[in-house]
């Protein structure tokens, strides 16, 4: 029998859109080399003054060399601005927080997702904003498959994007622990450790006969943590089935690796069936050089095995005008199919100049 993982993987394979870049992961690609069919991406929130003012945003950056843009939009304000993009060559996609969604509070605070000392995001987040809900609620579950249908279903938008698709982080890249004046090193605190909403325990006891709460060591218990990584993964099949029958794609804005995703936030995200992927390969989160962008985006493209396309998260602000060149290359070399700005925001005029150079080489 298929297991879930090789299934996933095909069902992305063929799903629409994106599945030709794919191939650029392969090994006959020389390093550094434009794909053929290459894309580039930006995520990209804000207001601007006026209509006008976001169509010449968009056809600044197409000139640059960006194909589509990853919106942080819903409603009538994203239908406003699909046709005004695409008069400019650009696609849109909604880019949508997921499961971190802070709007619920008082009228479902049953929603959101507890930790081990029994405290839920509602009452207490673990850092400022990160109000998260929890995946094993079936309400939780409707609500978001329904926003993302709602999405999909807007005239002229090529697809949908999840991100904050996961947990709260368990353990925050090393570069932004002193922010939150934590030393967390590789260990799962139960203030951070996330997943004992009592319908995901309840699902746990069911499977094991034993409450996660009495578990001596859930970090490393196998099957607890497996749950939590099942627990996302089902709400990105479902959301995979509404967006496809609308005829759009579904892509993640996900953690840098595989493991690192696993480890850190639940995200299982190379067994997610998906259009393409774009890992947010911020270097200097993880006290990483530039170069690491080749290493995280060449495990990634390990990890998928061709399934569907990823393309490179890079970090703008920290990346100088004269180091983007550097940053593209190292994405390429790695075999991704593109880039994707985080974000259009941290774009100076010298950041667009220099990547419409770089973008436009052959």
């Amino acid at each position: 029998m298929m297991d879930r993982r090789t299934f996933t993987r095909l069902l992305g394979a063929g799903a629409l859109g994106f599945a030709g870049s794919a191939a650029f992961g392969s090994a006959t690609q020389r390093a550094g080399a434009v794909p053929p069919d290459a894309k580039n991406w930006a995520w990209m929130r804000g207001e601007r003054d006026s209509l006008d003012a976001w169509k010449r945003q968009f056809a600044k950056m197409r000139a640059a060399g960006i194909d589509a843009v990853l919106l942080q939009k819903e409603g009538d304000a994203l239908r406003r601005l699909v046709p005004a993009a695409r008069t400019e060559g650009v696609e849109v996609h909604a880019w949508v927080p997921t499961m971190m969604r802070g709007e619920m509070t008082e009228e479902h605070p049953d929603w959101y997702a507890v930790n081990r000392k029994g405290v839920s995001t509602a009452e207490e987040p673990p850092l400022d904003y990160y109000r998260f809900l929890s995946p094993c609620v079936e309400g939780v579950q409707q609500y978001t498959v329904r926003r993302m249908k709602r999405l999909a279903q807007i005239e002229g938008l090529s697809g949908v994007q999840l991100d904050y698709i996961r947990f709260p982080d368990v353990i925050l890249p090393v570069a932004l622990q002193p922010k939150y004046d934590l030393d967390q090193g590789n260990r799962e605190m139960a203030r951070f450790d996330y997943g004992y909403h009592r319908a995901c325990r309840a699902m746990f006891e069911e499977q094991t006969g034993t409450d996660p709460m009495e578990l001596d060591d859930p970090a490393g218990n196998e099957e607890w943590v497996q749950l939590r990584y099942d627990r996302i993964t089902a709400i990105v099949e479902q959301g995979a089935e509404v967006v496809h029958a609308e005829g759009k794609t579904l892509s993640a804005a996900v953690f840098p690796t595989p493991d690192i995703a696993r480890k850190l936030v639940r995200q299982d995200w190379d067994a997610w069936p998906l259009d393409a992927v774009m890992p947010m390969i911020y270097h200097n989160f993880y006290e990483k050089p530039v170069s690491w962008i080749e290493t995280a985006t060449r495990r990634g493209i390990r990890a998928l095995g061709g399934a569907f396309p990823l393309y490179s998260g890079l970090f703008v602000p920290e990346l100088a005008p004269e180091q983007l060149p550097e940053a593209v290359a190292y994405a390429r070399s790695g075999g991704a199919s593109g880039i994707t700005l985080s974000s259009a925001s941290a774009m100076t005029d010298r950041h667009w100049r220099t990547l419409e150079t770089v973008l436009a080489e052959t």
